[in-house]
């Protein structure tokens, strides 16, 4: 039986070993026929489009026939026939799995050759036929696999359209996409894959692109100004100027206004930007958080230079009350709870230290002083037993509340929360939350 065996693997091999041993000019004539083959039963005959793609690389790779338009027609036809498979099998079944993502691609880049070196004018003709046939498969291909989020190969697909589109333009026929806003959209979508496929200076590019034609999409002007940023780009704060002209009341290019300021940590400018996007979202939860984060700065950077002075309790005041309208527009948001238990615990940690800074003399001030911070810790609490009921394995919310509850000489509970920090700086988790 083994030697049976052996005998059926060497065959297998040997078959092999022949195809890998025809000559490119009859390789190129074999594929020609099996594709034929495959027409005439698609169904029935798959095996001979594999055949023909098997035997029209080994074509295209030879220096003796890799140079000819004739060898390069054979191609497309045979990578059309395969991408042509995977958009009737989609128009079938929306869900199927393509298994040929670079087919309709390779037709493009074999027709393109045949225009490199064709010596006839029916072989430039027919190959400028191929790319139109190239770019209906794309586009089902293309947008398949955008629809499953395989953003690099569905950029691949989708900017190869726009090549075929240049292609058809150069040499004077109708092109794909004739029309400027479906010219427009598609390369939209297709900046957008770019993006997503971390292809970041070609989405830049085509994104302004988009910008300087006046295409009537909000999003390239916030997507653009991001792609600008990232790059170092000192015109980027153009970009989001000629968004605000174009669309006043856009959130997107307002919230890309925004985290920009964030970043840069100009408060000031960020305090009218998140009033306006309240304005714009009053059911947003995280636009009044941010603005309470930037109220919160503000009074850190004021109490640390005058103390508990007006403009400090003012900050302290609006810092609060935009964490608590988020709070009611969604007390599930850990990020609030935590914020307004630091709003509190800052502001008590400030007066401790203070504390620690009066001489012995100053007894009645240190006295106040302590009855202020414990009053301020105990407020902080329940937001710290609501944002570890949220999250368990958040650090300093434990570290919050293992000091709170050793000042409040709750040794116990302290002790459990000290236990808690310890497993998650260990790299374990919490299984349960405390509160919960």
């Amino acid at each position: 039986m083994k030697k049976v065996l052996l005998g059926i693997v060497s065959f297998f091999v040997l078959i092999g070993m022949n195809q890998a041993q025809v000559e490119p000019d009859k390789a190129l004539s074999k594929a020609t026929k099996a594709l034929n083959a495959y027409f005439l039963d698609q169904n029935g005959n798959v095996d001979k489009l594999t055949e023909a793609v098997d035997l029209i690389e080994i074509a295209t790779a030879s220096p003796s026939t890799n140079e000819s338009a004739k060898t390069w027609l054979a191609a497309g036809k045979v990578y059309n026939a395969l991408a042509e498979k995977e958009m009737i099998a989609l128009q079938l079944d929306p869900t199927h799995k393509i298994q040929n993502v670079g087919s309709g691609v390779s037709a493009y880049e074999a027709y393109n050759n045949v225009l490199k070196f064709a010596d006839k004018k029916f072989q430039t003709k027919e190959a400028l036929k191929g790319m139109q046939m190239t770019a209906n498969s794309l586009a089902s291909i293309g947008n398949a696999l955008l629809n499953s989020k395989d953003y690099s190969n569905a950029f691949a697909s989708l900017n190869t359209i726009l090549n075929i589109n240049k292609v058809q333009q150069d040499n004077g026929m109708q092109v794909t996409l004739a029309n400027e806003k479906d010219l427009n959209d598609h390369k939209f979508v297709t900046a957008y894959c770019a993006m997503a496929a971390e292809q970041k200076d070609v989405a830049k590019s085509m994104f302004g692109e988009l910008i300087d034609a006046k295409y009537e999409e909000p999003r390239i002007y916030a997507y653009g100004f991001n792609l600008a940023s990232e790059a170092g780009d000192a015109n980027a704060m153009d970009i989001l100027d000629k968004g605000r002209a174009a669309h006043p009341g856009d959130s997107e290019i307002l919230f890309a206004q925004i985290n920009h300021y964030i970043q840069k940590e100009e408060y000031a400018t960020l305090e009218g930007l998140l009033k306006e996007a309240i304005a714009a979202s009053p059911e947003n939860p995280s636009v009044y958080s941010a603005l309470a984060n930037v109220y919160m700065n503000l009074f850190q950077e004021e109490y640390g230079k005058n103390g508990n002075s007006e403009s400090a309790t003012a900050y302290f005041d609006k810092s609060k009350d935009y964490y608590m309208q988020a709070v009611e527009l969604d007390p599930s948001l850990f990020d609030v709870q935590y914020s307004l238990g630091s709003l509190y615990y800052n502001k008590a940690v400030e007066i401790t230290k203070k504390m620690a800074e009066l001489p012995i003399s100053e007894s009645k001030k240190f006295d106040a002083y302590k009855s202020e911070s414990s009053s301020l810790f105990n407020t902080a609490l329940p937001f710290f037993q609501k944002a570890e009921a949220l999250n368990p394995n958040d650090i300093n919310t434990l570290i919050a509340l293992k000091e709170i509850f050793a000042r409040n000489d709750d040794f116990e509970k302290s002790g459990e929360f000290k236990k808690r920090l310890e497993n998650v700086q260990s790299g374990a988790k919490n299984p349960t939350s405390y509160f919960k």
